[in-house]
């Protein structure tokens, strides 16, 4: 018998020859107990000479398959030796019906349980040259046996042979649809686990953040980008609570889950509800991320629902930039013109009320009073355009390599020693920048004092006044933050934070910020604020670190924002941080 391509590949098939193993020494194990309790009940009709050669052959029969278990990793390799225990079973049988009596012989269906196991391992090939084995063997029992002689010899005989025929062709048509069933199987499984396989490597690789949650709010499944965008702490997301990963977002996605219900009807069930979500990363900082929600398809068998986000942090801020530039850029243009007519008149007014000064008396004193208050504050009205010029003039920066962190320690240093604010306001100091900032260091120092000065002025009334003052490297930029703990700002005044003119103080100009905004710009980079009423305000000071030098063209231009904020939305440009 030969293996051919059809055959069974007894190096892969170790569980169903163990099988057919097991059954075989069963059924010899029942013979041997059957033939034991024969004994042992009717005594008087056993004869132990007859049984005799029953038991050496049994016993021989035990001592091939115990061997063949014995090599049988060895033996599953060689398909002569699996072929062999087929052909000794037949004549094993032959033998055991040929001592206990061929005459209605209870052991004779063991020949069909025999074809029909190599069946299975040989197909219907090997079936069939077993069964003409088994039927030659089985005839030579009969014609040489004294109980049938004739006609019933032949019915015997012939009626057997067909059997073996007809269970060997069944058998193997049966193995070898198992076969092919097998094999549709097995492709099918390459197929499936291909797919998953692919779908594990494409879900692992969203630039989204993906993460599953059953309905009791555990997660059940996280990708690579859900773990660089939460960073989580400890960085272990799957088996955690979804509400301890975005603390507090367990409400209002339950309440967009419950609004997706209400408005979906049976067939749409996959409507998904898409909110902005503030998280206070403890790595990366705050955070605005677009929760996508979406419930689990009624055809799973979970039963929860899949969240997708964006980390928007970097959008919202150049969504800001390029608001706050096109407003500055708008602003500036108008309001220089009108301070250069203005500015004229004002110069007439002064002279005119010099003139009209000398030419009182001393004796008018109330008059030449007036005229000073007047001077004063046409004095002080010439200044806050001389201030909103030099504010409006484009400039040319220098690029002197400057140290952040000495230029904040100066600022922190004059807040301290300034006798119009607070003394006792502690100062948290945390400088771990290690790169310099091309640029000018008088108007970056400018810029972070008109910062720190209004932290101050904005705790003036805090029970623990603190400021907390950060600066650190990052990739291509150094990164500076001012944190105060006062009174905070409002939504309105937040976006209107950097407008001219705009000021809640009773005496001040408005200008202070603006300018600041303005000379963070000309130095190629960006200033963020975030804050809330009652809460503090947070500063976060940008400068990317250009090796070519220091960026000479304004990022006050709106096209230049426009561009920087398309990038930013596609992700070409996405930081954790912003």
């Amino acid at each position: 018998m030969n293996q051919g391509t059809k055959g069974f590949d007894f190096s892969r098939s170790r569980t169903p020859m163990a099988v057919i193993a097991a059954v075989r020494l069963g059924f010899h194990l029942g013979i041997l107990l059957i033939i034991l309790g024969f004994q042992a009940v009717q005594p008087e009709f056993v004869n132990s000479e007859v049984l005799f050669p029953v038991y050496i052959l049994m016993g021989i029969a035990f001592t091939i398959h115990s061997t063949y278990l014995v090599f049988f990793d060895r033996a599953l390799n060689s398909w002569p030796i699996t072929a062999f225990l087929f052909f000794f079973e037949s004549f094993f049988i032959t033998g055991l019906i040929h001592f206990t009596g061929v005459n209605q012989s209870i052991f004779l269906f063991l020949y069909l349980v025999n074809i029909i196991l190599c069946g299975f391992v040989f197909q219907r090939r090997g079936a069939n040259v077993l069964a003409l084995w088994t039927s030659i063997l089985f005839s030579l029992l009969m014609v040489m046996g004294p109980e049938l002689k004739g006609q019933a010899l032949f019915f015997a005989v012939g009626l057997n042979n067909i059997a073996f025929f007809a269970v060997a062709g069944l058998a193997g048509y049966l193995s070898e649809q198992l076969d092919f069933m097998g094999r549709s199987l097995e492709a099918q499984g390459k197929d499936l686990r291909a797919l998953r396989n692919l779908q594990a490597l494409i879900v692992d690789n969203m630039a989204t953040g993906l993460i599953t949650v059953d309905e009791t709010g555990v997660c059940l499944q996280a990708n690579r980008a859900a773990f660089e965008i939460l960073d989580p702490v400890p960085s272990e997301i799957v088996g955690r609570k979804f509400d301890s990963l975005l603390p507090g977002s367990m409400i209002a996605i339950g309440n967009a889950l419950q609004l997706i219900q209400s408005s979906s009807s049976s067939v749409s069930v996959d409507r998904t509800a898409r909110l902005d979500w503030i998280h206070q990363n403890p790595m990366q900082g705050r955070q605005t991320l677009e929760l996508v929600v979406s419930r689990l398809p009624i055809e799973s068998e979970l039963r929860g629902f899949i969240v997708t986000f964006h980390d928007l942090t970097r959008v919202r801020r150049l969504e800001f930039a390029m608001r706050q530039s096109e407003k500055m850029a708008a602003v500036g243009q108008l309001a220089a013109g009108i301070a250069h007519e203005i500015r004229n008149p004002l110069a007439s007014m002064s002279g005119s009320i010099q003139l009209l000064d000398a030419g009182f008396s001393s004796e008018q004193a109330e008059e030449k009073k007036l005229m000073r208050i007047a001077l004063r504050e046409i004095d002080r009205l010439n200044n806050l355009i001389t201030e909103f010029l030099d504010f409006v003039r484009p400039e040319l920066m220098k690029d002197d390599p400057v140290d952040i962190n000495a230029v904040l320690r100066d600022v922190l240093e004059m807040a301290k020693m300034n006798k119009n604010l607070r003394s006792e306001i502690r100062q948290v100091v945390q400088l771990g920048a290690t790169q310099t900032i091309p640029g000018h260091r008088d108007k970056l120092k400018q810029a972070v004092l008109n910062i720190v000065m209004n932290a101050y002025q904005a705790m003036s009334d805090s029970e623990n006044p603190s400021i907390e003052v950060k600066s650190e490297d990052r990739e291509n930029s150094v990164v500076v933050t001012i944190r105060d703990h006062g009174c905070g700002i409002d939504g309105v005044g937040l976006r209107r934070i950097f407008e001219p003119f705009h000021t809640t103080k009773p005496r001040g100009t408005g200008l202070g910020l603006a300018i600041t905004h303005k000379i963070i710009e000309n130095h190629a980079g960006r200033i963020y604020v975030e804050s809330s009423k009652g809460s503090g305000t947070e500063f976060t000071l940008e400068f990317k670190i250009n090796p070519l030098g220091v960026d000479k063209l304004s990022l006050a231009d709106s096209q230049r924002a426009n561009e920087d904020f398309s990038k930013a939305f596609r992700g070409q440009k996405r930081s954790g941080n912003g």
